[in-house]
């Protein structure tokens, strides 16, 4: 009996302790849930199921459900915001923002990774920083918050955590071409110009391929390959893009 009391003591104790936790990711969310127990199914990996042995369910019905609300939000907002751009600009912008990179990185800031629950083996792999993880428990969470708050209220989060990086996209101008995008870029804020140098050029006639350095005040920045000196460079232009939009230091 007395073994039976210890363990309900315990497990009134987890439960407290986990309570806890959920008020405080949803400070950090500035998000306040009817139902705790839909925002703890979301953040719940398949690997806790698995190890556990409690009566859980895991986050992916929530995360499925999340994905299409995301897609929807932003859909949404760059229907009304970029009336100029046509159907495919609007799904390159789309692609980008709402990427596994992107949600990462968001998940990253909330530290979501710190409220996740997973089997030890995921955890001890690195699991609570894989990029995978993060962006799909970040969809569970906005699928958890549609069902128990609404439209509304999630396009609310959504965009209060997405719309800086629509804005980047956008100003990166990802819908040209990569070499003028990044010109631009570096025209207005170094007054200078890329520099693209071929380093390599391999094969046969017609087979051949290039290796480009792009350099920026002389520095190189990025390298790009490909079957032509013109492809080669948009790909290192494409790369340096991407650097940018991640906030790299160098550019």
């Amino acid at each position: 009996m007395q073994e039976n009391i210890n363990k309900d003591s315990s497990g009134k104790k987890r439960r407290k302790n986990r309570q806890r936790q959920l008020e405080k990711l949803q400070t950090i969310l500035r998000v306040k849930f009817k139902n705790n127990s839909i925002l703890n199914r979301a953040l719940v990996h398949r690997s806790f199921v698995n190890e556990s042995g409690f009566d859980v369910h895991d986050n992916e019905r929530l995360e499925y459900l999340g994905d299409s609300v995301l897609g929807l939000i932003v859909n949404e907002y760059l229907f009304k915001h970029f009336e100029m751009y046509h159907e495919g600009d609007l799904a390159k912008i789309k692609s980008v923002v709402v990427s596994e990179d992107i949600l990462c990185r968001i998940s990253i800031k909330l530290n979501i990774g710190g409220f996740l629950l997973m089997g030890k083996g995921e955890e001890n792999s690195g699991g609570r920083e894989r990029p995978s993880i993060l962006a799909d428990t970040l969809e569970a969470i906005i699928g958890a918050m549609y069902l128990d708050l609404g439209l509304k209220e999630t396009r609310k989060f959504v965009l209060g955590q997405i719309k800086e990086h629509i804005d980047r996209v956008d100003s990166l101008t990802y819908l040209r071409d990569p070499k003028t995008a990044l010109q631009e870029y570096v025209q207005k804020k170094y007054k200078n110009r890329p520099a693209y140098i071929v380093v390599e050029e391999n094969g046969p006639d017609h087979n051949k391929e290039f290796k480009v350095n792009l350099e920026i005040n002389g520095h190189i920045v990025a390298s790009g390959m490909g079957p032509s000196k013109r492809k080669a460079e948009m790909n290192a232009a494409k790369l340096a893009l991407k650097e940018i939009d991640r906030g790299g230091e160098r550019l």
